[in-house]
């Protein structure tokens, strides 16, 4: 290792981005901190980026590229970049982003001077100095979310308290020190597109602590907002089961490792951010339910228990419904009452599930378009019935 230059390594994951990779190729190149290599994992990429590639590559040694015969999605990806790398350092640029000229130099400068309240060097440092644009045709750059934040120490503690601490800045905010990855041997999950999580909480857990700064001289990492039919996010969180596959692959390492009790699993925070919108509610309500039933006894587990009150009332709600109608109805309901607003439940997106529609002091009720009776007998139990006549759906107020 070259103490005063460290070799860092830059990975790239690259899939269909022709349009956008020699942009971000250019700007890894221009970095002021020249001491790179730049791995290039064309992850069975069936467009042009293979090509341009090969033409950077023989224009700068520093580029080294690894070629998959297919796509192995992002995680994959990064998975061949982190096999391939030889450096001191390692940080992530995503292939249709750029970065400014003293981005990586400051992310060095930081993680080489930086020290915990123990006096000892980061693992980690994150660079906040990051911005998520829009490139209009006249070239123009519209910004819509600036991701700087306050800088300090954030402890597996803050972490606990706020899972927002880590998940703000996803890899490509990040350099890592190889020797601490090398230590505990931990990789992105195969066959997913999910990185952040559960990687690094993994890391986290051994870790203790990392450093989160934003640089003076806003040294920044441009993040290009895609069009929905390009971009990956609204489908890992809408679309598909990636997230609950990957949480209880992350909490199955904890319980293996012995730190269940000690990191939170931020299941909390994906759920309230994916559930309303998901296009499959039942399917994913039933997944997360066998989740916390998986993960009840460490989420309960007071007074040694890492997890919220609203980790447990989660945990609860699930698992002691009797079914996704009960769930739906209970969740989605204001807390001082059962029955209160309107609102509709929609499966897939445009199916019609349950319905309640309030109006001059007047309450209807509608599964799947059908108008339902509600029982109001009972002060503290309220049945549903299709037809006025078949029993359909209980709630019970406790």
């Amino acid at each position: 290792m070259n103490i005063e230059k460290p070799l860092v390594s830059v990975l790239l994951s690259i899939y269909k981005v022709e349009e956008y990779i020699e942009e971000c190729l250019d700007s890894i190149l221009a970095q002021s901190y020249t001491n790179l290599e730049i791995v290039c994992v064309d992850n069975g990429s069936p467009d042009k980026c293979g090509e341009i590639l090969e033409k950077y590559a023989k224009k700068d040694r520093r580029i080294k590229v690894v070629t998959l015969s297919e796509n192995k999605m992002l995680c994959g990806g990064r998975n061949a970049g982190l096999d391939n790398a030889t450096g001191d350092f390692i940080c992530f640029v995503d292939p249709d982003d750029w970065i400014e000229k003293d981005y990586i130099k400051i992310m060095v400068e930081a993680i080489q001077t930086k020290k915990d309240s123990e006096g000892n060097l980061y693992n980690l440092v994150v660079n906040t100095s990051a911005k998520n644009f829009f490139k209009r045709p006249d070239n123009r750059v519209e910004i819509l979310y600036d991701f700087t934040c306050s800088e300090r120490e954030i402890s597996i503690d803050d972490f606990n308290r706020d899972s927002e601490n880590d998940t703000h800045i996803p890899m490509w905010g990040r350099l890592y020190r190889k020797s601490f990855l090398d230590q505990y041997n931990i990789y992105f999950l195969e066959n997913v597109n999910l990185d952040n999580i559960p990687y690094t909480t993994k890391l986290l857990a051994h870790m203790q602590h990392f450093y989160r700064f934003s640089p003076k001289n806003n040294a920044t990492y441009w993040r290009r907002m895609l069009t929905p039919e390009g971009a990956i996010t609204p489908i890992i969180l809408f679309k598909g089961f990636e997230i609950p596959y990957c949480l209880e692959k992350l909490y199955d390492y904890l319980k293996e490792h012995g730190l269940s009790k000690k990191v939170r699993v931020m299941y909390h925070l994906f759920w309230t951010s994916c559930f309303p919108r998901h296009e499959d509610m039942p399917r994913y309500y039933a997944v997360f339910k066998n989740l916390m039933i998986k993960m009840e006894d460490d989420i309960k587990s007071a007074p040694d228990t890492v997890y919220q009150q609203c980790d447990r009332d989660l945990c609860n709600l699930l698992i002691y419904t009797s079914d996704f109608f009960q769930f739906a109805e209970l969740y989605f309901r204001k807390p001082e009452t059962y029955y209160s607003g309107n609102y509709t439940f929609k499966l897939f997106n445009f199916i019609s599930v349950f319905k309640k529609k309030t109006k001059r002091n007047k309450t209807k009720y509608y599964i799947l378009g059908v108008p339902v009776w509600v029982s109001k007998s009972e002060r503290n139990i309220h049945r549903d019935y299709l037809f006025g006549f078949i029993p359909l759906l209980k709630c019970t107020k406790k």
